[in-house]
């Protein structure tokens, strides 16, 4: 969930930008079993959509 930000620092930062791109991945990546799985998972999507 993203949070008001006031000053241009925290608009540009890394965690803040990357709220929008956690929030649209799908349940299957999300609920992998584990961080291999998650990674697995992450790079099929990203790599076959393009």
């Amino acid at each position: 969930m993203k949070s008001q930000c006031l000053r241009n620092i925290k608009k540009f930062s890394f965690p803040y930008g990357t709220v929008d791109i956690q929030n649209g991945l799908s349940d299957e990546i999300v609920t992998a079993e584990s961080v291999h799985k998650f990674k697995e998972k992450l790079d099929k999507c990203r790599y076959t959509t393009r």
